[in-house]
């Protein structure tokens, strides 16, 4: 029945219209409608799992029963069962006497063991026998043992029924091996799952039909076959054959079914075949015995063929996978795959259908055709032929264009930009759209498969898909084929080809360095004492050794390619040693991540400064040091994109010639995402030491490679000498690599299933000793760590990892303020990742060095940052989810390579292990080059409009020719000519990469021109100069599709609102990342701000971070921590986007705009609104306070200085809490107040430049080391002021000037006198501000200037 009708007739029983209720017994559990009396009309009820009828149980009966006697109605009800005269006894007994339920888990004892070992939570004899204990089958083993083949006296002998546990587990394990769904070591106990027993979990498959599936598929069995074996599966095993329906089924057999019935109708297996046939052909049965065991089979077979396809795919056999991925959208859609595409929407009538069947009109002619063409074909009206049309564009539909990369002579990358050709239609497509992606090769071996959702927000974007293939060299195949399937839709398919014919492979690349057997050098080598003082140890190991000469006796560029943690840093310090020796120049160490520098900060420092008195200083994104800090610096710690914005200017700035040494850590890293920045700045220094007086040495740090020469070219050195790349293997501290797989299309899922295997590492591996845990997200760290502390507690160990007494545990709790952490670390297991305070990460780093905590669970940075070696290292999945593309993706190898490098700690380990855990597909890949070097590719090619444009703005490049000519000396370069095909290029004659470079060099500079960054010479189409946008992209390090937002959005009136939009959709905010379901909580975070943003777009980077800024200004709390790390990000890289629209609004004499920018910046700084009162700013200040100010008509910072310090003292005596009171006053008396005078020329001469003179002195005391009081803004920032000339009546701005101001300070403004003798009223604005925008708004100071006629 229908719901509605169902419905209906509960209701008209419930309120007494209708009397009496015929129901099946399902009603009893569902819909609670009592009556007085129920009744039992025969208690034989068909089970279509059985394939025959079967007793009512007794739970029913009694379920049934329990709904006689009306509450509130009646005193009393009265049931009847009407029954056969042969069960009548049998009934009376059962609801006379209570009879025990017993277990029937040893039946599916197998199957359920299955399900655990792929769920991770049993994984070895041992675990299932505790997990065993915990059934109802233990509960009454112990109570009724006969009944399960136990005898009372077995009981006595092993009270706990251990032995029986053993064998029970045993036999299902045994079992489970036969059928290949586990590994079993009877000699350790161990089990390790297979796909195949992952299948069968995850579809609910018995071991009995995957024994089957084993016995009887292969990759050529045929359609017919492939249903046979289909319908003999454990499954179906119950349905039977009766005479009633003998009759049908031989008309079904004949007539109905479209492949052929291997045994006919009489046995049960031909049954199931022909009913579910009969199901795909949507053909009506009369016999209601056979509509329920078809629903039966119809509501078993989807999964079954989901199975058997999953089989297929991963044994590879592609042909078997397509044509069972067809069979289980068959089943879904009831439809065959010869039947017309269309007729999956259900939109049209069978007899147009059959039309279209009939003139052969495939979807795409459909697509092409018009509603008269289509009219006439099918003898319909125009308006049908629309609909048609209209309904075959909303059939799913993607195109691919593929490109090749090789990376080695047998591994190529292939991207795949995929675009969506069709019409969206949520009641058809819903929310996504998912796809099977195959590559396979000439002879029909899956070479990968990967499974692509396309959502409905992607259906406009081009979605790009990277993966790695192998290509076998003997034979070298012609082609491969590239096919996406839709994993929901029949006959959609597209196919493509990858043609290898026109590759250019890489070359051979030489055999590694040698370790040579070299007697380790002591220390005294270096003949200086004070030199032998920084090293704890008395000699070098032998890569040191070996590389000693080079480095410390030579000038020769030099380039260390050796495993993490084999002693590369204190190479790198001999060949400073030799510039601290010999010159007076400078050290450069370029380390990729801040993380990685503060570590050499504090090394460094403890060691250089206080040994040697060297000036370390660091310039990072966090420090940013003055020009006189920067002179006087003999070591300078720097990030690329630091060292990129400081070296663009070089002909400016003496210090950076000063430079004798770069150290580039971690060299490798320029094939990454910010591999651009490393290969400009190397190119860059490489060019100024060829312009000045003063060789540079290049030193670069890096993992094992496999292209050195190229790298080594590339940064001037000439082999054999300073060229050394050691294989992977030379580690002081030996590394033993356990790779395992696990399957899984879904990431979470997949990672869960990680964590016992993980519990069962450390307990292999490193029961006692550090271990060190890498996961993807901070969201994963705290998940994998409550996971192991379930582990800990179920065993009943649950400090096993900690080495504190509860007191010394107390008190490190108390000074750890994330909850997460506090909790976790009171059973020895740290967290580590950017959403920690710097206090909270720093003690976890602590204790986990001084072995406080045996476990630490990271993120991946960790890896690159502090050096935290542990004796057991954990990879816990080696992908990453991408905002961008909103799908997770691989991390680098280079990666994974260096979280493996952190395990074995020198001095204390003779090996370290590393237990690498994969996705099942990507092992192999894993396993070939987890061991053995990749190549360094240049990624400069992406990157290049930015850097070309720092180099026209630095004067370096000003025509094509100066373009071309920089791209040579760049890395980018060198391998353009080793592996073209990477970059795109067909051929490597002198010609083809001329040309190729002349095509890049144009395209980028005609980008550069659309941005407005560049223009053209009117004269010489060949020459170029930069723009005002040009330049504010290369000194505030803005990206170049920034000026275009600039250039169309910035006005002469942009209100706050305009300008905070403007800020946000830079491409600056790009990269902040929108996680999994943060799109509803930005919708409710919508609805608390000021500003609207727009309701579509809650998936945006851009929107969030507008969201971010807004919930900054009002001070809103985040229930999400990942925000407040966005938040920070957000805010840090806002002032810098400011201040060039500031530069950019005041270029276009634009006042108000200019002064609403920086207004903005203000709030930015002080976070609050510009409409918020200005002394809430002062700390300690509440709304209740603020109230005792205004009723003394107090309102703004100038009227509350002015009541003086005593008064202040008094109206806020009692109120300000004490941690407070030294903070408000320190604030108070360094609030900015400043004295200004102006002095203009006597007389002016209309259209003639002039300079007004500005006197700044301060009255107020400056702020000391701490900076600028911004509590809400996460750097430190000191005091800046901007000074601004406009004419308000007007609007223009006439000049603005950046200073700072500690005492006094006298400057002047160039203005232009007005072109025409009259009053002309301009005046000075004085806006207080700290650097970089945030301000103490009231107090800026006005004045007014005029400007009459007798100035003239």
């Amino acid at each position: 029945m229908l719901r509605s009708d169902r419905n209906l007739s509960e209701s008209l029983f419930m309120k007494g219209y209708v009397n009496v209720l015929f129901t099946t017994a399902t009603l009893a559990w569902g819909v609670n409608l009592p009556a007085h009396t129920v009744i039992i009309k025969g208690t034989e009820v068909y089970n279509a799992e059985k394939g025959g009828f079967s007793d009512l149980g007794i739970l029913d009966v009694l379920q049934i029963f329990g709904r006689a006697g009306r509450p509130q109605f009646d005193t009393s009800g009265e049931a009847m069962i009407v029954t056969s005269q042969e069960k009548h006894s049998h009934y009376v007994q059962l609801l006379t006497h209570q009879i025990p339920i017993e277990s029937k888990f040893i039946d599916r004892l197998a199957d359920h063991l299955n399900a655990e070992i792929v769920l991770g939570t049993v994984a070895s004899l041992r675990d299932a026998v505790i997990w065993l204990s915990y059934t109802y089958l233990y509960i009454r083993m112990m109570k009724n043992p006969l009944v399960y083949g136990c005898t009372y006296h077995d009981k006595e002998l092993d009270p706990f029924l251990m032995k029986k546990r053993i064998d029970l587990i045993t036999a299902a394990a045994r079992r489970l091996d036969t059928c290949k769904m586990i590994r079993f070591e009877e000699r350790t106990g161990n089990f390790s799952t297979t796909e195949l027993g992952r299948i069968a979990s995850h579809y609910y498959i018995q071991h009995e039909t995957i024994e089957h599936f084993n016995q009887h598929l292969n990759p050529n069995i045929s359609d017919s076959i492939l249903f046979d074996v289909f319908s003999q599966v454990r499954e179906f095993q119950n349905i039977i054959v009766r005479d009633d329906e003998q009759e049908e089924l031989r008309f079904l057999e004949n007539d109905v079914c479209v492949l052929k019935v291997r045994g006919g109708s009489e046995n049960s297996s031909g049954k199931v075949n022909i009913l579910l046939q009969t199901y795909i052909s949507r053909f009506t049965i009369e016999s209601f015995s056979l509509v329920s065991d078809m629903s039966y089979v119809s509501q078993n077979s989807d999964r079954i063929f989901r199975a058997l396809f999953e089989i297929s795919r991963s044994n590879g056999w592609v042909r078997l996978a397509t044509r069972l991925l067809n069979m289980c959208k068959m089943v879904d859609k009831r439809l065959w795959s010869s039947g017309h595409p269309l007729a999956q929407f259900d939109l049209l009538s069978p007899t147009l259908l059959n039309k279209l069947v009939e003139k052969k009109m495939t979807v795409d002619q459909i697509r092409d055709s018009t509603p008269q063409d289509l009219a006439g074909l099918t003898r319909t009206n125009p308006q049908t032929g629309k609909a048609i049309i209209k309904i075959a564009n909303y059939f799913p539909k993607i195109n691919i264009e593929p490109s090749m990369s090789p990376i080695t002579r047998t591994v190529i990358r292939v991207t795949l930009t995929i675009t969506a050709d069709f019409k969206w239609y949520d009641r058809i497509h819903g929310n996504s759209e998912p796809w099977w992606i195959w590559v396979e090769d000439e002879h029909d071996e899956l070479i990968h498969s990967e499974y692509f959702i396309l959502s409905k927000k992607q259906k406009d974007e081009e979605i790009k898909i990277s993966f790695i293939i192998p290509i076998y060299a003997d034979p070298f195949p012609e082609q491969y084929f590239i096919n996406a399937f839709s994993d929901r839709w029949l006959n959609v398919e597209t196919t493509v080809a990858l043609n290898f014919r026109e590759i250019i492979l890489p070359d051979q690349q030489p055999p590694h360095t040698q370790l040579l057997p070299l007697q380790p050098l002591p220390t005294d080598a270096l003949k200086n004492e004070e030199f032998q003082k920084l090293y704890t140890f008395t000699h070098f190991n032998r890569l040191q050794t070996q590389t000693f000469f080079t480095m410390y006796h030579t000038d020769s560029n030099a380039l260390i390619g050796a495993p993490t943690g084999s002693g590369k840093t204190i190479v790198a310090e001999l060949a400073m040693l030799r510039i601290f020796r010999d010159t007076n120049l400078k050290v450069v160490y370029i380390g990729p991540l801040k993380a990685l520098v503060r570590e050499r900060i504090k090394d460094w420092k403890k060691r250089f400064s206080k040994l040697l008195g060297k000036k370390v200083l660091e310039l990072t994104g966090d420090y940013t040091p003055d020009i006189r800090a920067l002179q006087t610096a003999d070591i300078i710690l720097t990030t690329p994109e630091k060292w990129d914005g400081i070296s663009r200017h070089w002909q400016q700035r003496s210090y950076v010639k000063k430079v004798g040494l770069m150290v580039i850590d971690e060299i490798h890293l320029l094939g990454e995402d910010r591999g651009p920045i490393l290969e400009v700045i190397v190119s860059r220094m490489r060019y100024v030491s060829s312009q000045t007086d003063t060789p540079i040495r290049f030193v670069g740090l890096s993992t094992a490679l496999a292209n050195p020469e190229d790298l080594g070219d590339w940064l001037g050195i000439k082999p054999p000498l300073g060229l050394y790349n050691f294989h992977p293997s030379m580690r002081p501290v030996p590394i033993r690599i356990h790779l395992q797989g696990y399957a899984g299309k879904h990431y979470c899922p997949r990672m869960a299933t990680m964590n016992k295997p993980c519990y069962a590492a450390i307990h292999t591996h490193s029961p006692t000793k550090p271990v060190l845990i890498f996961v993807s997200s901070r969201r994963q760290t705290r998940l994998t760590a409550l996971d192991l502390i379930s582990y800990c507690v179920s065993e009943e160990t649950p400090k096993q990892f900690l080495s504190m007494s509860d007191s010394e545990l107390e008190s490190v709790l108390t000074m750890v303020e994330d909850t997460n952490l506090q909790h976790t670390l009171a059973f020895g297991i740290g967290l580590h990742h950017a959403g920690l305070k710097n206090d909270d990460r720093g003690l976890v780093e602590q204790l986990f060095k001084e072995c406080k905590i045996q476990i630490l669970v990271s993120t991946s940075t960790l890896a690159w940052g502090v050096n935290l070696p542990a004796h057991l290292v954990i990879i816990k999945g080696t992908e990453y989810y991408d905002p961008k593309t909103k799908r997770y993706v691989d991390f680098p190898v280079t990666d994974v390579l260096q979280m493996m490098g952190r395990a074995g700690r020198p001095q204390y380990d003779t090996e370290g292990i590393a237990v690498v855990m994969v996705e099942q597909s990507k092992k192999s890949f894993y396993k070939k080059f987890i061991r053995e070097p990749f190549p360094v590719e240049s990624s400069l090619k992406s990157a290049l409009h930015d850097h070309i444009n720092a180099e026209i703005c630095a004067s370096t490049i000003s025509s094509k020719q100066d373009a071309v000519d920089y791209l040579t000396w760049t890395y980018f370069f060198r391998r353009l000519e080793q592996n073209p095909t990477y970059y795109g290029l067909s051929d490597v004659n002198f010609e083809s990469i001329n040309r190729y470079l002349s095509d890049l060099t144009d395209e980028t500079l005609l980008d550069l021109s659309y941005a407005h960054c560049i223009q053209f010479d009117e004269d010489d189409s060949n020459q170029f100069t930069p723009t005002t946008f040009g330049r504010v992209a290369s000194y505030y390090y803005l990206h170049y599709t920034t000026m275009e937002v600039f250039n169309s959005r910035i006005s002469e009136s942009c209100s706050l609102e305009d300008l905070l939009n403007i800020l946000c959709d830079t491409a600056e905010y790009e990269e902040l990342p929108v996680r999994h379901n943060e799109d509803t909580y930005n919708k409710s975070l919508a609805e608390e701000v000021r500003w609207t943003v727009d309701p579509y777009s809650y998936d945006s980077p851009h929107t969030k971070a507008n969201l971010l800024f807004q919930a900054h200004f009002a001070s809103l709390k985040f229930w999400i921590p990942d925000y407040w790390t966005d938040l920070k990000s957000v805010l840090d890289q806002s002032i810098r986007i400011l201040q060039a629209m500031v530069d950019v609004a005041a270029d276009s004499g634009w006042l108000w705009t200019t002064l609403n920018t920086i207004e903005l910046v203000q709030m930015i700084m002080q976070g609050q609104w510009s409409t918020d009162s200005t002394l809430l700013q002062i700390p300690g200040m509440t709304q209740k306070i603020l109230e005792l100010f205004h009723r003394r008509k107090v309102t703004c910072l100038p009227e509350f200085l002015a009541l003086g310090k005593k008064e202040i003292a008094g109206i806020m005596d009692g109120l300000i809490p004490r941690d407070l009171k030294e903070t408000f006053w320190s604030v108070v008396e360094t609030l900015p107040l400043v004295n200004m005078k102006l002095d203009l020329p006597p007389k002016l001469t209309s259209g003639l430049d002039y300079k007004l003179s500005v006197s700044l002195t301060r009255v107020s005391s400056y702020p000391s080391d701490k900076g600028a009081h911004t509590p809400k803004f996460p750097k430190k920032k000191e005091e800046g002021w901007w000074l601004i000339l406009g004419d308000p009546s007007t609007g223009e701005l006439i000049g603005l000037r950046r200073v700072n101001c500690k005492g006094h300070l006298d400057t002047q403004l160039s203005f232009e006198a007005p072109s025409r003798p009259a009053f002309y009223h301009y005046y000075l604005r004085k806006y207080s501000v700290w650097i970089g925008g945030s301000i103490l708004a009231s107090l800026s100071t006005f004045q007014q200037m005029w400007i009459s006629k007798e100035e003239y």
